[in-house]
């Protein structure tokens, strides 16, 4: 089978990427291993309404569950709360699904359910295709296509198998994701401030990462937990275990029905060193391009697919597919999403390397005040002027420890932002480039303690 485009995975990423270049004219394959009617992703659910709107998406009323008025954040012993505005939704993900699967058939995408794709085709050094079976009959097939887009999740199924030495073929460390379970239920009782999803710092329950409460009405919650991937592999610390122990069976969970339970793996890290190769881009959470703070995935996938799709069909107005070509997708990502979560895996690195004390002392401080959050989570820390500058040192005198950390990453936060700022234009630079970035993270690294992993 031929198509112009052929997209691995059915989610959020890649059916919008599938829906966005069908509607511009192209024969695309959309490929996903599941029923087309049983199309779910394991998720917080909730997403920014910012990123519907700079994307212009207008989605029916059935798919929202739940609309946000901002964030609450409790420090480890649930004394202080720190409120941060923003506007957003819980999505209804069988009705998300549903929709933008009917969005994309209407656009004319051909969907190929209950086909695994398992491996790509290569010739000359380029993706060609991808090699695919069927789950119910395991009959194979080849789907050939100028270009493949790999949105299969953060498994990255297709690109994850390429060559080692191409870019694109990155693994994902298990210190650079989080392993999560959550949860939806039903309980006996009126959430309170329902209108605010609610983010939890405690180590104790959630190592490495933090748990939450998103409420999807008065009585129902997404509730769950991410641990960070190093500490699940070395010390084999289970997400659900976790869950059973410290949160179902506590007052948060009182009357707990279940309606839907799941879990999976969120890549929390800086962008890939590349998201192309000849033939072939990736994207969404297979192209590692959630939030590295908060895990918030949605938006990114969104965006991705939207910037993959404009430098796909430029590329076939060129008749090029080759990775000068493609080459553009990275640098445009970069420009409008990278360079941030670039910066936050920097503040990512310090924080995991953080003790309950540590995150409570600094939260009952407030170091940083709400708006300096909002600000740092957004635009980095170059956002916040000199005078807040002083006040915070001027706290952190009574904290060295913390000071010292806090210091070092926002000193490297700014660093890695320029060198992402001025990422490569074209593949034969890169080489030079990532020599540098490669080198700050991992001096970085060491002044925090930590070993040097990034190569």
């Amino acid at each position: 089978m031929q198509f112009d485009v052929a997209i691995v995975g059915a989610g959020t990423a890649g059916t919008y990427a599938a829906y966005l270049l069908a509607k511009a004219g192209l024969n695309v394959c959309l490929i996903e291993i599941r029923s087309i009617d049983k199309i779910y992703k394991y998720t917080g659910d909730a997403i920014g309404t910012h990123h519907l709107e700079k994307l212009e998406i207008n989605i029916p009323s059935k798919v929202v569950d739940h609309k946000y008025e901002g964030a609450e954040v409790y420090n480890p012993d649930y004394t202080i709360k720190y409120y941060i505005p923003g506007k957003g939704i819980s999505l209804n993900m069988t009705e998300w699904a549903r929709w933008l699967t009917s969005e994309a058939l209407n656009a004319g995408v051909t969907i190929l359910d209950e086909h695994n794709a398992y491996a790509p085709i290569i010739e000359y050094s380029r993706v060609i295709g991808v090699k695919v079976r069927k789950t119910n009959t395991n009959t194979r097939s080849d789907i050939k296509a100028k270009v493949v887009i790999d949105a299969s999740g953060a498994t990255g199924v297709i690109r994850t198998k390429l060559p080692s030495e191409w870019l694109i073929s990155e693994p994902l460390k298990p210190e650079d994701a989080s392993y999560a379970y959550r949860e939806i239920i039903e309980v006996d009782y009126d959430i309170e401030s329902p209108e605010n999803i609610k983010i939890f710092m405690n180590l104790n329950v959630a190592p490495g990462g933090y748990w939450w409460l998103f409420p999807k009405g008065k009585n129902v919650m997404n509730i769950g937990l991410g641990i960070w991937g190093k500490l699940v592999v070395e010390k084999n610390y289970n997400p659900k275990r976790f869950y059973e122990k410290h949160i179902l069976n506590t007052s948060w969970t009182r009357g707990r029905k279940l309606i839907n339970a799941g879990g999976g793996i969120v890549p929390t890290r800086r962008p890939l060193k590349s998201m192309v190769a000849s033939g072939i881009l990736t994207i969404g959470d297979a192209g590692v391009t959630v939030n590295p703070i908060h895990g918030g995935g949605l938006g990114p996938s969104l965006l991705s697919a939207k910037i993959a799709s404009e430098v796909v069909l430029e590329a076939y107005e060129k008749g090029d597919f080759t990775i000068d070509t493609l080459w553009q997708f990275n640098t445009k990502y970069m420009k409008v999403y990278g360079v941030k979560q670039a910066k936050l895996d920097v503040l990512r690195i310090m924080l995991q390397t953080l003790t309950n004390k540590e995150l409570d002392k600094g939260l009952k401080a407030r170091v940083l005040t709400e708006n300096d959050i909002l600000e740092l989570s957004s635009k980095g820390m170059s956002s916040i002027d000199f005078s807040k500058k002083l006040k915070i040192a001027l706290k952190l005198l009574k904290m060295p420890s913390l000071a010292r950390k806090l210091s070092l990453a926002f000193k490297y936060m700014k660093t890695i932002g320029k060198l992402y700022d001025n990422y490569p234009r074209s593949f034969k630079d890169f080489d030079k480039w990532f020599i540098q970035v490669a080198s700050k993270y991992n001096e970085y690294r060491l002044k925090l303690g930590l070993t040097p992993t990034i190569m």
